[in-house]
């Protein structure tokens, strides 16, 4: 009987040494970029999101944050996520315009009516299949909704003060790798000029550009108010960050381990809502106190520039079919 009982504990003790080197075996590190510093509002947010996806997913998935542009510009990454390269790229979902350009369209400058509009027309039938499009083709997928990671309103940041529609005609304004954001700003009056986020500072400083469009909570942790210590708030379009992951990581990972990712998507994101107001008025007063200045300037003209614009390329063919129709509609789905 003794020997039973050896054989058996053997046995038993075999098999959880074969469960933990199994569960050792589907651990998965994912390597994720982000644009931004570490010690910025949204990086600090990142790894609060790094550090309960491995507590809720109970080390299944851990996250290597490399901040800052480390492993290259967006462009480069993304190209990179849906190889598998690199697991997760953070930033604004309509980077994934590189994948399908109608994804452009939700961060066109003056087009929603506000956030709560534009959050609406995230949750229909027709954006979720831009998002499908790009995950079965391209191999990237969101993690959990697109807008609830909040980066509040935006803002100019120039050289020299911005207070009328005027004041922008030929101003030299740096803008993303973006087609579209480029051709409106085009068609403002700006004289837009693509460059790395990273690059913005210096050629702030040096007058390469006179200007930003930025999130307002990142004004202060990229300083751009010391070459540039006028900002007004645009509100020109809502932005969210999104975690743009590799579809077969996401697969590769159990269901339980993928409901643990979406609850730390989700606590961070309420995070950034009750946070970066308090974040900006913080870093408002950090900005004003070495001279910078903020306010407000009037922005229906840019609205009703913006408007003739869209109509324009509605009636052209460059507008994707039913998109002006969908944000119509898209004003009353959420009553």
């Amino acid at each position: 009987m003794k020997n039973s009982y050896r054989a058996i504990g053997t046995i038993c003790l075999a098999a959880a040494v074969s469960a933990g080197l199994a569960t050792a075996a589907s651990a998965q590190t994912w390597r994720m970029s982000t644009k931004l510093p570490s010690e910025s509002f949204e990086g600090q947010l990142h790894e609060v999101f790094a550090e309960r996806v491995s507590e809720y997913t109970n080390g299944e998935v851990s996250i290597q944050i490399y901040p800052s542009e480390q492993l290259g510009d967006a462009q480069t990454v993304l190209e990179q996520v849906s190889s598998g390269i690199i697991d997760i790229f953070t930033d604004d979902v309509t980077y994934l315009d590189k994948f399908d350009p109608s994804v452009s369209w939700i961060s066109a400058p003056f087009l929603f009516d506000d956030r709560e509009h534009w959050a609406c027309f995230l949750k229909t039938n027709y954006f979720q299949s831009i998002l499908d499009g790009v995950a079965e083709r391209d191999n990237i997928t969101v993690i959990g909704d697109v807008g609830p990671f909040t980066r509040g309103f935006r803002v100019l940041v120039t050289k020299d003060e911005v207070s009328s529609f005027e004041d922008v005609q030929d101003l030299k304004l740096r803008l993303w790798d973006n087609q579209l954001i480029v051709d409106i700003w085009t068609a403002l009056g700006t004289d837009p000029l693509v460059m790395a986020w990273t690059d913005v500072y210096q050629s702030l400083q040096t007058g390469i550009v006179e200007a930003v469009t930025s999130p307002a909570s990142l004004v202060e942790s990229m300083k751009f108010y010391e070459p540039a210590p006028y900002i007004v708030r645009t509100d020109e379009f809502n932005q969210a960050n999104v975690y743009m992951i590799n579809k077969d990581s996401w697969d590769g990972i159990s269901a339980e381990a993928q409901e643990g990712v979406l609850r730390a998507y989700y606590e961070v994101s309420d995070m950034a809502a009750a946070g970066i107001d308090a974040a900006f008025e913080d870093s408002l007063e950090i900005m004003e106190a070495q001279g910078a200045t903020y306010g407000l300037f009037d922005t229906a003209p840019f609205i009703e520039a913006a408007s003739s614009i869209y109509r324009d390329r509605e009636a052209s063919g460059d507008m994707p079919a039913g998109f002006l129709a969908e944000v119509d509609a898209a004003r009353n789905a959420c009553l």
